[in-house]
């Protein structure tokens, strides 16, 4: 509680300063859910206007990069103003620690849900529908040029990259070796099979069900853009192919239980991309996102097991730990 006074008081200065109203009045601050970064909605009471905002800043005590660089994600969907791919509308944003003793943004609350893990329940017939937008959408940010972006997304990533990023996080002793057995055998068949000459462009980087918005049958916001960056498209795909596949979760809130199926979806993407796509090319991101998580499966569950992060949910992701191996295998035949 004694937080929540803190970020009311610092946000009353911040409003009746940005909005030039003296009289700026906040309320409703809710804390809402997240790992990179503290969030709050707020209403905002100025110049005769009431409206619904999130407040969004960094981590306390940790270094301003990657995840935590809330400002970056910020500038990001900034970057994606107009061009197809809705995102919520920021309203301030800085680097400068003044306000909040971190970096932080502020952006228009979105009123829409989640097909995973939201409050709304979507109808059988309406997951469909929302799932062929989504698809639309990654295209539409696949297709984007990249190059005049490159100063907010950064350098290009490359995938032999993204797998040793990886092995930063199995390069622990304490990992569970239930979850991380195949882990191995699966690396290898990747580096074995590695795609040449991937198309590049803008990549979300955590494109799944539970970071896109929906209402009134539209997508109306992809959120979440910490993992950001310029790299091969397709890694979008797979991840998203891996939260709508049910020959892979044991538990399946995660997955919306009417969305397409992964050849369905990724048919789907097709149809809206601008480049030819292989079905080898698809089975290898599709594989790639299951070793990934697998990775950070194992990674996040030894840190709620030891206290570093509490999240229960881990536990029962940790259920399908060692099928997201087994599952990459499969895909790669």
């Amino acid at each position: 509680m004694a937080e929540e006074n803190e970020i009311e008081s610092q946000l009353r200065t911040f409003v009746r300063t940005k909005t030039a109203d003296p009289a700026a009045e906040v309320g409703a601050i809710r804390s809402l859910p997240g790992h990179a970064g503290q969030s709050y909605s707020f209403e905002l009471d100025a110049n005769g206007k009431r409206e619904k905002l999130v407040l969004r800043v960094a981590p306390a005590g940790v270094r301003i990069s990657g995840t935590s660089d809330v400002a970056r994600q910020a500038r990001v969907m900034r970057s994606l103003e107009g061009t197809g791919v809705p995102t919520p509308p920021i309203r301030w944003l800085e680097d400068d620690p003044h306000w909040f003793g971190r970096p932080y943004f502020v952006a228009e609350f979105v009123t829409a849900d989640k097909l995973a893990l939201g409050d709304h329940e979507f109808k059988p017939e309406e997951q469909p529908k929302l799932g062929s937008l989504t698809m639309k959408m990654l295209a539409t940010l696949h297709s984007l040029p990249w190059e005049p972006r490159r100063e907010v997304w950064g350098e290009p990533v490359s995938l032999t990259a993204e797998m040793a990023r990886l092995d930063t996080l199995l390069d622990r002793p304490t990992l569970d070796p239930v979850i991380i057995a195949s882990t191995p055998k699966l690396k290898e068949r990747l580096l074995a099979t590695l795609p040449r000459n991937p198309r590049i462009g803008c990549v979300h980087g955590d494109l799944n069900w539970t970071n896109c918005m929906y209402a009134d049958g539209e997508l109306k916001a992809v959120i979440d853009w910490e993992l950001s960056q310029i790299g091969a498209v397709l890694i979008d795909l797979g991840w998203i192919c891996l939260f709508s596949d049910r020959a892979t979760w044991v538990v399946k809130d995660l997955i919306p239980p009417y969305v397409q199926q992964p050849e369905e979806l990724a048919a789907i993407y097709r149809e809206y991309a601008q480049w030819p796509i292989t079905d080898a090319d698809v089975r290898w991101f599709c594989a790639f996102a299951h070793y990934r998580f697998g990775v950070i499966t194992a990674f996040n569950v030894m840190l709620h097991r030891r206290g570093k992060r509490h999240d229960p949910m881990w536990e029962d992701i940790a259920l399908t730990g060692p099928r997201f191996f087994e599952r990459g295998l499969e895909l790669l035949g």
